[in-house]
């Protein structure tokens, strides 16, 4: 069956009160349910799901969501939310194991209910916490700004046969929790291996409004899934995983060398140097951010410059060779390459593909 994609007005008298949590069922029936007068259909090609968005009571603002079967017992879910007003979702008990990269915005969450333990939301981490049978998950998603995110629903019976098809061997009492543990521990909230951060960087360059965007997350999605697990080990870790006061020491050391790079993309910044503007020695800027972000301090520098430059390629004028430049590259070959392995394309297939509505 072809996916479809749907714009609906939710009548405001169906919404319940403001401060008062959707049941999950009830959440996903009102974002199934269409008005025949306002509904607006267009051909999506074929997966899963389809890719929905859906006009929020009054003029409360956006969701679109796409749902997919990544791998058979996995399902993908993107959201992507523009609210006015705060929104409250209660998820029921579940078999399965939840895996969250939030992408942008100030998603947090109780297991249970207010008065459970929190769960810590963070970008460029990749949180997975076991089902909580005892009463599930409260998720507060905030208005006035965008939050974005993709999830992973896993059957955990499946996953010991998922990783020993990749190869990955892991200790028994991981599996144990994997696929027995039900208590809504938190398993990880680790910081992004590069190959997963790679792939969630795809994720988010992909043009939402357009209709290829259902088979595009389809694909990222399974691929994405597949580093995961590849990775599994290393996320699991809880060195990387555990928050404490070092784990926030190493963010705030990575977070300062992307705000330095992102000042100056085109300075021939050395790790001494930046280092020094952090206030240690390259030794420990070195380890601080290989915790924070799993990259070393040089590839975290090209990727911030490569991340400037696609956003420059979608949303100005300026030539090639200018971006490149201005993000650090004397060299047009040297640049092309680095994005191409960065982004899957060239930077002019880049612009053609996500600059159109900008450019014009």
């Amino acid at each position: 069956m072809p996916n479809q994609q749907q714009t609906v007005q939710i009548p405001s008298p169906a919404a319940p009160p403001r401060s008062a949590p959707w049941r999950e069922d009830d959440f996903n029936a009102m974002l199934l349910r269409s008005s025949p007068e306002r509904a607006r259909t267009q051909l999506m090609g074929r997966q899963d799901e389809a890719s929905r968005s859906i006009c929020w009571p009054s003029d409360g603002g956006r969701i679109t969501r796409v749902r997919t079967t990544a791998w058979e017992g996995a399902q993908a879910l993107y959201f992507d939310f523009r609210l006015n007003d705060d929104l409250h979702v209660q998820i029921d008990p579940s078999r399965e194991l939840l895996l969250t990269f939030f992408l942008e915005g100030r998603v947090q969450g109780q297991v249970g209910g207010e008065h459970g333990a929190s769960l810590d939301f963070h970008t460029d981490r990749a949180l997975l916490r076991t089902p909580n049978a005892a009463g599930g998950f409260l998720i507060h998603i905030p208005g006035g700004c965008r939050n974005h995110f993709v999830q992973f629903r896993l059957r955990r019976e499946l996953v010991p046969h998922w990783l020993r098809s990749l190869g990955v061997r892991l200790p028994m009492r991981q599996i144990d929790e994997l696929t027995d543990r039900d208590d809504g521990h938190v398993l990880c909230n680790a910081a992004l291996t590069p190959r997963v951060r790679s792939c969630l960087a795809r994720i988010r360059d992909e043009p939402v409004d357009q209709a290829a965007f259902v088979p595009l997350f389809h694909a990222r999605s399974m691929e994405l899934l597949t580093c995961v697990l590849l990775d599994i080990e290393r996320l699991l870790h809880r060195k990387r995983s555990a928050a404490t006061s070092s784990d926030s020491s190493a963010q705030q050391a990575t977070d300062k060398v992307r705000a330095l790079v992102a000042e100056q993309p085109a300075r021939a910044w050395t790790v001494a140097a930046l280092a020094q503007q952090v206030g240690c020695s390259s030794a420990r800027l070195q380890q601080r951010v290989r915790e924070a972000s799993g990259d070393s301090v040089y590839r975290l520098i090209v990727t911030q410059r490569l991340e400037l430059a696609a956003r420059l390629l979608r949303e100005t004028h300026l030539g090639i060779q200018h971006v490149a430049s201005e993000t650090g590259w004397e060299c047009h070959g040297r640049f092309t390459a680095a994005f191409r392995a960065h982004l899957g394309m060239g930077p002019r297939d880049y612009r053609l593909r996500h600059g159109a509505q900008t450019l014009k």
